[in-house]
């Protein structure tokens, strides 16, 4: 388990190695709530990103509840089944509102079937309105999760008044892995501001279940997601680190190189731009009958990710970028 010190307050309690055995004893349970299989269209379709083996992955780590929040899909739950024990049906929706928001805007959304999530989809998509998305799931009474909040497409400017207005609206907000400390911090300052739940999550496209998770009461999902809204949870929070970084560009150079090409339809992103077209090129199967040139390749590729150099810079520019976002909802007196 991870012990962040950087959230100083009270409403967040933080969870240590010495804590956890003690918190299972009590009847507190254990869940990733965001993780994704090859079902987003941003994963690489490896054999370990299959959401049968990420389901017996997560068992093993003790999870009570398990879900696979992929992009715009629940695809994975017709390869795994609905009704597995602890599993529980979810997906991160993307909705881009011009009119009420700017930015792309990602919702996590728990418990709800294949009719809800075609009618969550043609809002999100069709009408593209966060109004009418948050009311039907307000009117449905379904969980969801106001996810990495200060994220943003590229080339999108984040409007972050309205990311605090978003936040009032939604039951609980999220701490994620693959966002920097600044960033985190301020979904800590917002969800303690108005007494909104936090979960901890890894986010994760490279099957690293359980890094981060948050810890609940509740011998149902429903009862475990309504204790995190009401503040009684523990998280073990993981931040964005230059190592954490490095292992997972590690790990997509390992699965690139490792894949059956014939089966890679779809572009999949790294959180460094900069490697995005090589592993594209290389996982599409580029130099496959020269096998010596993909073995340098993946050597080359390897000594630029390991030495930390890529994973810096981008970890100190967005620590940079939530200075700044810090900055400007001090001055508008948001935080």
């Amino acid at each position: 388990m991870v012990k962040n010190n950087n959230s100083k307050s009270g409403y967040i309690k933080l969870v240590s190695p010495w804590k956890v055995h003690e918190l299972l004893k009590e009847g507190w349970h254990e869940a990733d709530l965001h993780v994704h299989t090859y079902y987003s269209a941003d994963v690489l379709p490896s054999k370990f990103l299959d959401p049968v083996v990420l389901y017996e992955k997560a068992r093993k780590r003790g999870m009570k509840y398990i879900t696979f929040t992929d992009h715009d899909s629940m695809d994975a739950y017709d390869r795994i089944g609905w009704t597995r024990e602890g599993l529980v049906p979810g997906v991160e929706i993307k909705i881009k509102d011009v009119k009420h928001v700017g930015h792309s805007v990602h919702m996590n959304v728990y418990e709800l079937n294949k009719l809800q999530f075609k009618e969550l989809m043609e809002i999100a998509k069709i009408k593209k309105d966060i109004v009418a998305f948050i009311t039907y799931l307000k009117t449905k009474n379904l969980p969801f999760v106001y996810n990495h909040p200060f994220w943003y497409d590229r080339g999108e400017k984040p409007n972050l008044k309205v990311v605090n207005a978003i936040l009032k609206l939604c039951p609980v907000t999220e701490y994620n892995m693959h966002r920097v400390w600044q960033k985190n911090k301020l979904a800590l300052k917002l969800a303690e501001k108005y007494g909104k739940g936090i979960i901890a999550s890894t986010d994760t496209h490279v099957g690293d279940i359980g890094r981060a998770s948050t810890f609940a009461k509740g011998e149902t999902f429903r009862e475990f997601f309504n204790n995190i809204s009401e503040g009684k949870f523990y998280l073990n929070p993981q931040d964005l680190t230059v190592d954490i970084l490095r292992e997972e560009i590690n790990m997509w150079i390992e699965l690139t190189f490792n894949l059956d090409v014939d089966r890679l339809e779809k572009m999949v992103h790294t959180q460094i731009r900069g490697m995005n077209y090589f592993i594209n090129l290389f996982s599409r199967g580029a130099f496959e009958d020269y096998p010596l040139v993909r073995k340098s390749a993946k050597r080359i590729f390897s000594a630029i990710a390991k030495s930390g150099a890529p994973e810096f810079c981008y970890v100190r520019h967005q620590n940079f970028l939530g200075y700044k976002m810090n900055r400007h909802l001090r001055l508008a007196e948001i935080i």
